[in-house]
């Protein structure tokens, strides 16, 4: 049987990005139907259990959005959630130790505390320290005037954003490597310090842009580290609470099936099925539809002449790292065993040069040999997380990784590695805080594949695509966009701008912007 229905705006996904575009769009008067296939909330943003043990999906910690310049605040703080969360400062934003940095090094929040601890630690570099983070900070800071300008039509903020902007105008087509190497050439050590934390928004500093790293880092630095508590699927569930109290329909369980398109080309329905039982198909008609998922995906619900612009347009871009992520069940806090810190990042003493930061992403394919590639451990019960009160308790281990890694293995084979894997890294731990191996009551492995699978996304890409530089200079506007090539329909996700928590909210902000334009000229040709 099938039932029509008519929207405005028809959303495919309940990520952060969806989540936004259809809370933005509800709000601002439209009709919203969003879909989501499984039967709960926030894609990466959520937290699941397996058997006993309760897992949070990604987000280790986002920075802070009580601080109005941070990307969020704004977007947050108009759809009425910034204040209904309680976030949690995670203290220094990072922990880094091995490789070129040694001993431990703390990266503390604040501009100014970072080049301290930074000066304190690589004293003859003081002055190229302060250099660094000034245009860092002005970077971030150009961002956030431009979106004033914007939104409120000031000529003196645009003026203001100009000027603010011309340090990314100077490094537009860099990478991260070729910056970090202009101003720290040969300083390894302060490289890793100042970027150990890459894998939270990439993988290669060879191919990471440089504006990208800048904004990204730049919102650590400037509003801190901050956690959710009770976890992000709290931010998941006060975005959908936003959808439908502004009248928008959220249903849970329903799979997208098609993207249909009317004469001209343009979208015009989404037909969607009971996912368990792939029946009780409805029809709804949609003016725009926001694809909360890869380019990709979208193209595939798409009739073929859409779907091969779709591939042209998109196809041929290079997709962002996966992550492998180890989650330990423990029958007490860290703590007891000195794991005290919320974020720790240990790299091998293999890794000589910053730029090499990448390449332990092929490890994996193997099973593990001699030093470890460098993984990131994140202590929930640094924070009064409100989820972990009682065993088991979470702790995280995550790093690079590549379905190329896991291709072809046999479901047994795939299994036994993942079990060498997590001996490894328990091993590591037992090494590092003697007692460790005491307390592990559960382990839980998840490798590219479990990413690709629990994400729907391409190759695992947990990021979207790769952040290359730009092959355009600033004239050009930013390279990625959440428009496609099909009239109506816009990339909510981290596929339409840049990547992690904040990049998903800004691009469904800024797709929820596009749409908008859309649905108003369509009411209006004149």
């Amino acid at each position: 049987m099938t039932t029509e229905k008519k929207f405005d705006a028809v959303v495919i996904g309940s990520g952060l990005g969806g989540l936004t575009a259809g809370a933005l769009l509800a709000k601002q008067g439209y009709s919203v139907c969003l879909l989501e296939r499984n039967f709960s909330l926030g894609g990466a943003a959520s937290v699941y259990r397996v058997g006993d043990l309760t897992i949070e999906s990604s987000l280790h910690q986002t920075s802070d959005p009580r601080n109005p310049r941070d990307p969020k605040h704004a977007i947050l703080s108009e759809l009425g959630v910034l204040d209904e969360i309680e976030w949690l400062p995670t203290g220094p934003l990072h922990n880094v130790r091995g490789g070129p940095v040694g001993e431990n090094f703390a990266l503390p929040a604040g501009f100014d505390a970072a080049h301290d601890a930074l000066a304190s630690r690589f004293p003859d570099k003081s002055q190229a320290i302060k250099n660094f983070l000034n245009e860092v900070e002005q970077i971030h800071d150009s961002l956030w005037t431009v979106r004033q300008a914007r939104e409120t039509g000031s000529v003196a903020k645009f003026a203001k954003a100009v000027w603010e902007i011309e340090p990314a105008a100077r490094g537009w087509q860099n990478s991260m490597d070729e910056v970090f190497e202009q101003d720290f050439a040969g300083a390894e050590a302060l490289k890793c310090a100042l970027g150990a934390n890459l894998l939270y928004f990439g993988d290669d500093p060879r191919r990471t842009w440089w504006i990208y790293y800048a904004l990204a880092q730049g919102a650590n630095i400037a509003s801190g580290g901050a956690y959710i508590k009770g976890g992000s699927r709290q931010l998941s569930l006060k975005l959908a609470k936003a959808i439908t109290k502004a009248g928008g329909v959220v249903r849970l369980g329903r799979l997208a099936t098609a993207i249909e398109a009317d004469s001209e080309g343009d979208v015009s329905r989404v037909r969607h099925v009971a996912r368990k039982s792939g029946e009780d198909e409805e029809t709804l008609d949609a003016r725009v539809v926001m694809a909360n998922c890869a380019p990709a995906v979208a193209g595939d619900l798409l009739p073929p002449t859409a779907r091969a612009l779709m591939e042209a347009e998109f196809g041929a871009r290079p997709l962002s790292t996966s992550l492998f992520c180890v989650n330990f069940g423990l029958k007490a806090k860290p703590e007891t065993v000195g794991l005290k810190d919320y974020s720790s990042i240990v790299l091998p003493q293999s890794l000589a040069r910053f730029s090499h930061y990448g390449d332990g992403a092929t490890a994996m394919s193997g099973d593990p040999k001699g030093a470890l590639p460098l993984y990131s451990v994140a202590n929930f019960t640094a924070v009064d997380s409100g989820l972990w009160d009682d065993p088991p308790i979470l702790l995280s281990v995550l790093g690079l990784d590549r379905l190329d890694n896991w291709r072809n293995l046999t479901r047994e084979d795939a299994d036994e590695r993942r079990e060498r894997w997590l001996d490894a890294f328990q091993n590591a731990l037992e090494r590092d805080y003697p007692g460790f191996s005491s307390l592990v009551t559960d382990r839980v492995m998840l490798n590219a594949f479990s990413m690709a699978g629990y994400l729907n996304t391409p190759e695992g890409a947990v990021y979207g695509f790769e952040p290359l530089p730009p092959e355009e200079p600033i004239v050009a506007g930013f390279p990625r966009t959440p428009r496609t090539p099909i009239g109506g329909l816009y990339l909510a996700s981290a596929f339409g701008g840049e990547h992690g928590f904040n990049g998903a909210i800004l691009s469904g902000a800024e797709a929820a912007r596009m749409a908008a334009g859309h649905l108003e000229s369509a009411a209006d040709p004149n």
